[in-house]
Order: C-alpha cells, then sequence, then structure tokens
C-alpha cells in the first residue's frame, strides 16, 4: 500500500488476535513498529516475528489503561524512531463471564472493562497524537471500535458495548480536531473475529455455526483480514478518509 514504508508505527494490544496481525501486516509493509502490550512476553513475540521476516520492531510493555505507562511507551517510541507517524489504537478486553445486562453488572467491573477499552484509548490517543504533533507532519490514527457499539448484537454486554460507543465518539471528535494538522482519525469495526482465544471457546461446530449463522458470509474473520482494513486505513490509499467508520464484518451489521 502507498506510503507505508519507512514510516513509523505504534500499535497497542500488539501481543495478540487482531493486534499481533496488524503489527506483522504494516511491519511487511515497511513500517517501522513499536509494538506495545501489557504482556511483555507476548510484545516481545510479535516484534521478534516482525524482525525475522526482515522488518524493524521493538516491543514495549504498558498497560493502556495506566496513564504514565503510555505516556512512557510513547516517549520511548521517540527515543528508539525520532518521530511517530501511525498510531493503531488497538488494545481492549472483554468478559462474558462479568459483563452481562446492566443490573447484574458490579461496578468494578464496569471501571475495569471501560477504564482498558475507553480511557485507555483516550490515553493512547492523548500521548499518541501529542508524540505525532510534535514529530510528524501529519499521521495517522485507526482506532478498533466494534458493532456493539452501534447494534444490540452482544446482549448482556453492557460494559463492553458501552466502551465501544464511546470509542466511536471519541474517534469521530478526534477527526475533526485533528484534521487541521493533518491526521488523520478513522475506526475499523470488526465483526466475529477469530482470535486465539475466540478459536478455542468455538472450536467445537455445534458452539460456531449457532454463532455464524446470522453472518451473510457465514463464517467468522481471521485477525489478518482485520489487518489489512488498518494497513489501508493507515496508508496512503485513505488519504481522504477520515471520521470513518470502516465495518469489516462478513455483512452481520447490513441485516
Amino acid at each position: 500500500m502507498r506510503g507505508l514504508k519507512g514510516k513509523v508505527a505504534a500499535l497497542t494490544g500488539g501481543g495478540s488476535g487482531i493486534g499481533r496481525a496488524a503489527a506483522l501486516r504494516l511491519g511487511e509493509e515497511g513500517c517501522r513498529m513499536a509494538v506495545i502490550d501489557r504482556n511483555e512476553a507476548a510484545a516481545n513475540k510479535t516484534a521478534d516475528e516482525i524482525r525475522a521476516a526482515g522488518g524493524i520492531a521493538l516491543a514495549i510493555t504498558a498497560d493502556v489503561a495506566i496513564e504514565a505507562e503510555i505516556a512512557a511507551a510513547f516517549m520511548r517510541v521517540i527515543e528508539a524512531y525520532g518521530c511517530l507517524d501511525i498510531l493503531v489504537a488497538n488494545a481492549g478486553i472483554f468478559s462474558a463471564e462479568r459483563d452481562g445486562k446492566v443490573h447484574t453488572v458490579d461496578k468494578s467491573v464496569w471501571d475495569e472493562i471501560v477504564g482498558v477499552n475507553l480511557t485507555g484509548m483516550f490515553l493512547t490517543c492523548k500521548h499518541g497524537v501529542t508524540a505525532m504533533r510534535a514529530t510528524a507532519n501529519g499521521g495517522a490514527v485507526v482506532i478498533t471500535g466494534s458493532p456493539t457499539g452501534i447494534f444490540g448484537v452482544t446482549p448482556q454486554s453492557v460494559a463492553y458495548s458501552s466502551s465501544k460507543g464511546g470509542v466511536h465518539g471519541l474517534a469521530r471528535v478526534m477527526a475533526v480536531d485533528y484534521a487541521p494538522d493533518g491526521i488523520r482519525v478513522n475506526v475499523v469495526v470488526p465483526g466475529f473475529t477469530l482470535s486465539p482465544i475466540v478459536h478455542e471457546l468455538v472450536a467445537d461446530p455445534a458452539v460456531y455455526e449457532p454463532l455464524v449463522r446470522s453472518i451473510p458470509l457465514r463464517r467468522g474473520a481471521q485477525p489478518e483480514e482485520l489487518a489489512g482494513a488498518i494497513a489501508f486505513l493507515a496508508s496512503d490509499d485513505a488519504s481522504y478518509m477520515t471520521g470513518s467508520l470502516m465495518f469489516v464484518d462478513g455483512g452481520m451489521t447490513a441485516v
């Protein structure tokens, strides 16, 4: 894709799933990568894979919900590479066991999920955009959203759905605020994606088939399919896109 080779990209939640796939794809496209994850071993593994494929990458351990850690992470990116051109704000958590209907959810669960998925996204964007404005001439921010923030497609997930609804609002206001700086902000909206943990949960066809029955393509996405969309939104091929929500959901939200 145009305009990715040689760019510096930082990505949160890069240790597994969509984040790992996106980090590998951006590395393949020639980006110099900073893989940020709260799991040190997972971040290192992704960075090692990028380097093994001939790319440039460093791993940074940070929890997006802790401002001091995420601020230090972006300082390290600048120290290592001198600038930041692309930010992929992807880190998030989901708990089917502890999330639920609004009258059942403990405030501690709400605080944890919203703290990572929305406050953590805010902190990532706050310090990532600050680094971008200080060191680069424009840039691209790609944020991972969810259909659950717009549609009631995942009942009994009030904390997660609320957090993702907030993420969409954050992105669209950022798109307007930073357009004068040449910084584009877009959201990739994944559908049912077969990340490693989900793949294990739906290994039984009796579990998997009912879940995909309402998806027109009749299957879940592979993380690599989301990685392509993220790379596109980060690239110059999406130079006139900002404030957009790109659905990569197999048609789930079309019906």
